[in-house]
């Protein structure tokens, strides 16, 4: 076995492991049948911070020093990040404008940093470790497809948490769909910092949009009708992300972190 294999396999096993604490501190810390948006809001996630500290030690015993811990290139980074930057506009806009009045600061405070903990945890497991084993045995599409669909299939999870599994399989495509813009803005920019704030940021307004409602599941009739008014919305991000990565040429250094085209 190549190291190449080697050091994939060690990556996915890592992220399977990553993926099972996170969900096992939610389950441990709400209960099953507690919507995400609950756990969120109501209290300070252990098993986030926990998952991602075991991924840290991984890399740190495996020797990985390519996860894209570095400065980001900022020349020309508004070209990068200019869309999901106006979505993540739009929802706070509109979280602030249809705020519940049950919503308070200590909520507000509660999802700031669970989604921090969650854009930084998420980004190391998936455009850092995953894409650093994927890249060296892959060519590019192939390994970018590996870890947006690897991506998007850990929140099937959500359904052991929540008990909404058609729910969790909508978040599945639609996050397998958004992740290729964060793994876009990580290569583009040659770093995990920018794709770690824009990854917190959208979920942080995403969250705030619910924050302090109670959110009624998803009826069955509205599953297909969920799914394709989700494509909708994210598929203009999955297409800016593809036009990101369009060709050679601006996946400059993708393979080593080198200097990518701004």
């Amino acid at each position: 076995m190549g190291l190449g294999a080697r050091r994939l396999i060690v990556a996915i096993a890592a992220v399977v492991i990553w993926a099972t604490i996170t969900m096992a501190g939610g389950l441990i810390q709400a209960g099953p049948g507690t919507s995400l948006n609950e756990l969120v809001t109501q209290q300070l996630l252990w098993g986030t911070p926990a998952a991602a500290a075991f991924l840290l030690l991984v890399a740190w015993m495996m020797g990985w020093h390519d996860l894209g811990f570095r400065k980001p290139q900022i020349a020309g980074i508004w070209k990068l990040i200019w869309l999901p930057s106006l979505y993540i506009i739009g929802f706070f806009a509109f979280g602030i404008s249809n705020a519940s009045s049950s919503l308070t600061a200590t909520m507000v405070v509660a999802v700031m940093l669970n989604t921090l903990v969650v854009g930084f945890s998420e980004e190391l497991a998936f455009r850092g470790v995953l894409w650093g084993g994927a890249r060296k045995l892959f060519s590019f599409w192939p390994a970018a497809i590996l870890v947006c669909l690897f991506f998007g299939s850990v929140h099937i999870a959500n359904g052991f948490l929540t008990g909404q599994f058609e729910e969790a399989v909508r978040q599945a495509i639609l996050a397998s769909m958004s992740g290729l813009s964060f793994l876009a803005i990580r290569i583009r920019t040659a770093s995990l910092y920018a794709a770690m704030i824009i990854h917190w940021l959208w979920d942080f307004g995403i969250f705030m949009m619910g924050a302090g409602k109670t959110i009624a599941p998803s009826g069955d009739s509205s599953f297909l009708a969920g799914i394709a008014g989700g494509l909708v919305f994210v598929g203009p991000v999955f297409l800016f992300g593809l036009y990101l990565l369009r060709n050679e040429a601006v996946r400059t250094g993708w393979k080593d972190d080198g200097r990518a085209a701004a």
